[in-house]
């Protein structure tokens, strides 16, 4: 019996040692035998930023703890979102530690994201206005800042900014409209209100310490600025005027026409650049109002083919009439742009004006004589009114009708000496006087231009000249204001 419990406990000892033995190479056997036969386990390193995490055996669960994890850390944060942080995977044959089940790397990533937090990019609003920017933080802010460039133009308080998303951009960008809270008014008020500008609104991520605070972004957009503008010259227009009437020195318009000078002549149409306060985001809007005044009709003329164009004769006086008027106006900013008559109650008609006029062309007049040196005009001479102008030319010179006429008078007219006085179309008449010959007799029609004498010195007369007068309705006047 001792010898088979001795033959026993050496048999287990040897069944012992050996079964150890057996595991120790079957252990060292498996990865050859993987090799060979295919049956190596593979396992999922998970990567943050290249860092090693940890291991999973499953690679499908990598992808759904990570965004677990983001939309934890984004409903934590109020906001804030992780930016430039990737996650990913590599396969493995040796494993060091442990395997993660989803929900634990979905908490293992959620705690090393916390540490990021720090770097995080905050979502924002960037508002455009052709050039100028500002970064807001919230959609409402957004109104806010478009509500306040509005609010001067709509003081009732009618009108309300939509942001609507755009889905017809890649990006995720928004339009906005401008629209009545309600139903408006009838009658006068605010009818329409919009942004004359562009306004872009994209949504992005920045670093917090890069966003505009609402005060300061609705300082930068409704604060009047120099802008500079294209002018066109109208009637009455000067370089002082256009200045004075801006409140500017001509110095300043000047610097913005290089070019263009001090003494420089304008001309109707002329485009000047001219610098003009106004905010960063202008507003158009509608405004209808109503109001009562006097008013004249358009004159109305008769045409007489028997006038000149230099008569005219007023047959009837106007008298004013008075009317309603509804009128709607477009405005930009403060200045009216507009304005279309939407309605009119007339209580009294007008009565127009009715004047006669001529049509016919009226005649001109020439000088007389050529050449000549003009001695006399029509001023006081010797303490007496000359009512004519002397020219001095040699005796026999041609003396021409100024113009078309008939001959009224020719011969001696005493201290005119000889003497020939035309009666013309318009009714005035010119007058030749101190002529050494007369080639004319009354009652003759003669043309313009036509030579009616010669110069001479005749009656009183202290040389060779021609006198000339024009006379009108009687009274003799300034020759040189109608000659050609």
């Amino acid at each position: 019996m001792q010898r088979k419990r001795l033959f026993g406990k050496n048999f287990k000892l040897r069944y012992a040692m050996t079964a150890v033995g057996c595991c120790m190479a079957l252990l060292c056997a498996v990865p050859i035998l993987g090799d060979t036969y295919g049956l190596e386990t593979t396992y999922c390193e998970v990567l943050l930023d290249g860092e090693v995490i940890g291991a999973v055996s499953d690679p499908s669960v990598v992808d759904q703890a990570f965004l677990d994890a983001r939309a934890r850390i984004a409903r934590e944060t109020n906001g804030l979102v992780l930016a430039n942080v990737a996650c990913d995977f590599e396969q493995v044959r040796k494993l060091v530690g442990s395997t993660l089940e989803s929900d634990g790397l979905e908490s293992l990533i959620y705690d090393l994201l916390k540490e990021k937090v720090k770097t995080a990019k905050q979502k924002y609003y960037l508002v455009k206005v052709n050039e100028f920017t500002v970064n807001l933080a919230t959609i409402d802010e957004v109104k806010e800042l478009l509500l306040a460039a509005l609010a001067p133009y709509d003081p009732d308080g009618m009108f309300q900014v939509e942001v609507v998303s755009d889905t017809s951009r890649e990006l995720n960008a928004f339009t906005i409209q401008v629209v009545p809270k309600g139903e408006l008014p009838e009658g006068d008020g605010l009818k329409a209100l919009d942004f004359l500008e562009k306004v872009e609104i994209a949504e992005a991520y920045i670093d917090s310490d890069q966003l505009t605070p609402l005060s300061d972004a609705i300082d930068a957009v409704t604060k009047e600025k120099e802008k500079n503008q294209v002018y066109e010259v109208v009637a009455g227009d000067t370089l002082s005027v256009i200045a004075n009437s801006r409140g500017y020195y001509v110095d300043e318009v000047l610097a913005l026409n290089p070019g263009l000078t001090r003494d420089a002549t304008l001309s109707i149409g002329d485009e000047i650049v001219i610098s003009v306060p106004e905010p960063e985001l202008s507003i158009t809007s509608t405004v209808q109002y109503t109001y009562e005044e006097d008013y004249y009709a358009e004159t109305q003329y008769i045409d007489n083919d028997s006038w000149y164009t230099t008569r005219r004769e007023v047959r009837q006086e106007a008298s004013p009439g008075h009317h309603e008027v509804t009128v709607l106006t477009t405005m930009k900013n403060q200045t009216e742009t507009g304005r279309e008559m939407i309605a009119e109650n007339v209580t009294v008609e007008p009565v127009p004006e009715i004047i006669e006029k001529g049509t016919q062309t009226p005649p001109t007049y020439i000088k007389p004589v050529t050449g000549g040196v003009l001695t006399s005009g029509f001023k006081m001479r010797w303490g007496r009114m000359h009512r004519g102008i002397d020219w001095a030319v040699p005796t026999g010179t041609s003396v021409r009708a100024s113009c078309g006429g008939t001959v009224v008078s020719a011969g001696w007219m005493g201290s005119y000496g000889y003497c020939v006085t035309l009666s013309h179309p318009d009714g005035r008449q010119t007058r030749y006087a101190h002529l050494s010959k007369i080639l004319v007799s009354v009652g003759q029609k003669v043309d313009q231009n036509q030579t009616i004498a010669r110069s001479g010195s005749t009656g009183r007369s202290t040389g060779p000249h021609v006198h000339f007068e024009i006379i009108i309705g009687g009274q003799r006047v300034n020759p040189l204001q109608y000659l050609n």
